[in-house]
């Protein structure tokens, strides 16, 4: 309030004196303004302190850009191929108690490194939420840095990790009632997160339909599974861009079946890459699937 009395009562004072004085009046004022306009400008850090868990083993607060934690660790119990071709490892980690508790929902992700120094790695977790087991299953594709490393571990090494992380797969988004039709989508080491998600018993009841996107049966994490997905209500489809005729990729498997969709009635979990899912949303919604029920993990 006093910035608009000031002023018209400036400007209305340099009408009547000389210019020289107006001049330094209208100095003054932009003085006495410019903190102020500063401080009303300056950006904001849009960074929110959120409060440290704590872990009996720990290894330091750490800020790793999606929050401040403390360091865990998790054991490796078993390290093997998970596909013959494309350097990807099932990892079975054992976790303590507190680290196990965290896993609430499918869909959630550890920060993993191998030394103090080593830039992490996110991880997503393979199996369901189970607080008892003590274990987390990871899918880890090895390429350079950290995934690598990790790769390269035998049972006994201990890896450092956070606790689980992201909000997982919100399902409350499309409950069952209103949406008993799900499709999921989910390419290379993305079926991770999609395995957690069926193994968990969330989907039950529904009508499930994974459309589940590799190069070929070499590259397949998990195809040794398709079997028990399909028991537990889950129909495979198995899309693979090297295996007989022009690549073909999930988005073109959905669109041969959009006719078929009923989006009143349809929900979608997307893992993968930003072009899949970009153009599966697109197919979804042009068949009447609401883009608030194509659900993401992050």
């Amino acid at each position: 309030m006093a910035m608009s009395v000031a002023t018209p009562t400036a400007h209305a004072a340099a009408r009547h004196i000389p210019v020289a004085a107006a001049r330094r009046l209208a100095a003054s004022r932009s003085a006495a303004v410019a903190p102020l306009r500063r401080a009303l400008l300056a950006p904001r850090s849009s960074r929110v302190q959120m409060p440290a868990r704590h872990s009996r083993s720990n290894h330091g607060i750490v800020t790793a850009g999606w929050n401040d934690f403390t360091w865990g660790s998790g054991s490796v119990v078993t390290n093997e191929p998970a596909a013959p071709d494309g350097g990807l490892r099932s990892i079975v980690l054992k976790v303590d108690g507190e680290m196990a508790k965290g896993y609430a929902k499918p869909g959630q992700f550890c920060q993993l490194r191998a030394a103090d120094d080593g830039k992490p790695a996110f991880i997503a977790i393979a199996s369901p939420p189970d607080a008892d087991a003590g274990t987390f299953e990871l899918l880890v594709k090895r390429s350079d840095g950290t995934a690598g490393e990790i790769c390269d571990m035998s049972p006994g090494d201990v890896v450092q990790m956070s606790p689980p992380m992201g909000p997982g797969f919100d399902m409350d988004k499309a409950p069952a009632s209103e949406c008993p039709n799900a499709l999921l989508f989910a390419t290379g080491s993305g079926i991770s997160p999609i395995r957690a998600l069926i193994r968990s018993g969330v989907l039950v009841g529904r009508n499930v339909t994974l459309y589940y996107g590799t190069a070929s049966p070499t590259y397949t994490a998990f195809m040794d599974e398709f079997e028990d997905w399909e028991a537990r209500g889950v129909r495979v489809r198995h899309v693979q861009s090297r295996v007989g005729g022009p690549p073909t990729y999930v988005q073109d498997a959905l669109k041969e079946d959009a006719e078929n969709i009923d989006g009143a009635s349809t929900c979608a979990v997307l893992v993968g890459q930003k072009e899949m899912t970009t153009a599966v949303i697109e197919v979804l919604e042009g068949a009447g699937v609401a883009k608030e029920r194509c659900i993401m993990n992050f």
